[in-house]
């Protein structure tokens, strides 16, 4: 083992050598696959026979830590200029702040939700706001008038097609994949799954991560029952956000066991509670379902989840707000660990 002192000169005496090996991996990937660093890596550095062993296995280290910050930095300006394009091109449906935290390849599902939008009756007022990768697939975010007959159906009709064929898609080049586990959820072809590294025993196993919690049946009720039926219902005030019916079981939020406890923990709260919910019931959902955290690392994912709800918030949200959230969140997925384990 070497010191922190002797890991400072060597990185600084031989800064230009880390520099030149890491130049030449990045300048062929464009994703750090561990298995090809380490065929690429071999025995580098050992023609420096006045270092030890462990100098060596330093060095390469350092090269492999470089060559990631090279390709990251290089899939961070990519991703900046083609989702800028994205949202230049469909300036009319997309905001202009949207943020896409996801990589290229459903580039194309994201465009295939604008021309969808596109369509949409300008009362909707729907407009793309984002979308994330969660759990290896897509959830895409819109803004919309829900009180507008029939608008709430469609909207969370396209979601679910955008989140059903991301799971279909490669998440790095667009081509034909599926669901893969390993230290995490990402949905990638065969030509990108070293990406990920070792997988998991029950790799393949699961076709959407939604199943995880038991809900699998809900993809089948929202787009059969619940979305046909929740269509008919009036229009209901001019607010931005519209109460959902306290009593008919075909809502699509209660479709699920999650979204159901959601809304009935909605109408059994008032004031600004019961708005807050009302708003984020989807997001809250969604936050639930894409727990896969450590109970120790829970706290960091509640508050970043919460955090990123704000830019679609109709009102700004107070730290109350944000403090009532975050514990319900919170609360609601330590319960599902529970139940989950329990189940075993």
């Amino acid at each position: 083992m070497i010191d922190d002192v002797r890991k400072a000169w060597l990185r600084g005496a031989y800064l230009d050598r880390i520099t030149e090996v890491a130049q030449h991996y990045a300048a062929d990937h464009s994703h750090f696959v561990d298995s090809e660093w380490e065929a690429f890596i071999g025995d580098e550095f050992e023609y420096l026979t006045e270092l030890s062993a462990d100098d060596h296995s330093y060095l390469r280290d350092q090269a492999g830590l470089e060559a990631f910050r090279r390709i990251v930095s290089a899939l961070s300006a990519t991703r900046e200029e083609a989702f800028g394009k994205l949202i230049v091109d469909n300036a009319d449906v997309i905001q202009s702040d949207a943020r896409f935290a996801l990589d290229l390849g459903w580039i194309s599902l994201l465009q295939h939700a604008a021309d969808r939008v596109r369509t949409y009756p300008e009362a909707w007022g729907a407009r793309i706001v984002g979308a994330k990768e969660k759990f290896g697939c897509c959830v895409l975010h819109v803004a919309c008038d829900y009180s507008a007959r029939g608008c709430r159906s469609e909207v969370e009709r396209l979601r679910e097609e955008v989140r059903l064929r991301s799971l279909a898609t490669c998440e790095v080049c667009g081509a034909s994949g599926r669901l893969r586990l390993s230290g995490y959820a990402k949905t990638v072809c065969d030509q990108h799954a070293p990406v990920m590294g070792e997988f998991r025993e029950d790799d393949g196993l699961w076709a959407d991560p939604w199943t995880w919690n038991e809900d699998g049946d809900y993809i089948r009720d929202l787009l059969e029952k619940g979305r046909a039926l929740i269509s008919e219902y009036p229009a209901e005030s001019a607010d931005s956000v519209r109460p959902r019916p306290k009593e008919h079981v075909t809502d699509p939020l209660r479709a699920t066991a999650i979204g159901k406890r959601i809304d009935d923990d909605t109408w059994s709260r008032e004031g600004r509670e019961q708005e807050l919910l009302v708003e984020f019931g989807w997001h809250l959902q969604d936050a639930v379902n894409g727990a896969a955290v450590k109970v120790e690392y829970l706290d960091g994912y509640v508050h970043d989840e919460v955090a990123g709800w704000r830019e679609f918030a109709v009102q700004p949200l107070t730290p109350a707000d944000e403090e009532f959230l975050q514990g319900y969140l919170r609360a609601f997925i330590e319960e599902e660990y529970e139940r989950i384990k329990n189940n075993r």
